[in-house]
């Protein structure tokens, strides 16, 4: 098994080594599907362990010889993000295991983020929250401008909490696919809203405060935002549509 602690966490390394071993016998479920997610306490410590699927084949191949895990990108893009001054939950380690010397499993840890809130709850409504949307969209505009791209930024991956003074804190989560160092056009910063909501009224109040950061005209940064975010949501559609269609003919 290939083991990677951050050195903050040497102490308990023992038991880092011991996740992939309990982790279907201990800790609560936070998510499941093709990968799985679990809450696991260690000493008055609360854990994060995402535990990735087996690939398939040519993905093992890939994985072991030619591209870095999904796990170890995780681990790798947490720590870049700490350092750009990002909130994300704290990188504790990654791990992977092989068999028939191809990578089978691997393991993300990270400390558990307490945050109470996610974007979701903006998903169709604003549910009076403008100035948090606001606050979001400075937020985003930071990390386009750190030249960083999350390729899964949606409403499940961002998490945060509220001051008494109404100031939000954001983290995001699900690390795996991101790109650094690379300037954004107009058009990545655009597309990258296309995940985060269906609604135009949500949508126009994250682009109207990105664009007037950006000296951007705000009607003509919402038209765009909202061509990328409508192919999305069609495209998501018809995918839900025949995967039911799929399911009814089995």
């Amino acid at each position: 098994m290939k083991k990677v602690i951050n050195r903050d966490f040497l102490d308990i390394s023992e038991w880092i080594g011991s996740i992939p071993k309990i982790f279907d016998s201990e800790g609560s479920i936070v998510y499941q599907a093709r990968n799985t997610l679990k809450r696991i306490s260690h000493g008055n410590t609360d854990f994060v362990v995402k535990r990735y699927a087996v690939p398939i084949f040519i993905n093992r191949l890939a994985y072991t010889f030619f591209r870095k895990s999904k796990a170890q990108r995780a681990f790798e893009n947490a720590a870049r993000l700490t350092d750009y001054g990002i909130k994300t939950p704290c990188p504790v380690a990654y791990m992977e295991l092989k068999r028939c010397g191809l990578l089978h499993s691997s393991y993300f840890v990270s400390l558990a983020d307490d945050s109470p809130y996610m974007m979701r709850q903006y998903v169709d409504f604003v549910n009076s929250g403008e100035e948090i949307i606001k606050q979001f969209a400075r937020f985003t505009k930071l990390i386009h401008d750190n030249n960083i791209l999350h390729l899964d930024y949606s409403p499940g991956n961002i998490l945060f909490s509220v001051d008494g003074d109404g100031k939000a804190s954001f983290s995001i989560i699900d690390l795996n696919r991101m790109r650094f160092d690379v300037p954004l056009t107009r058009e990545e910063r655009l597309r990258n809203f296309r995940r985060l909501t269906r609604s135009d009224e949500v949508l126009k109040i994250m682009i109207d405060e990105y664009a007037s950061l950006c000296g951007w005209d705000k009607r003509e940064a919402f038209e765009e935002a909202a061509g990328y975010s409508r192919v999305f949501w069609e495209k998501t559609d018809r995918k839900i549509a025949l995967k039911k269609k799929l399911k009814k003919t089995k």
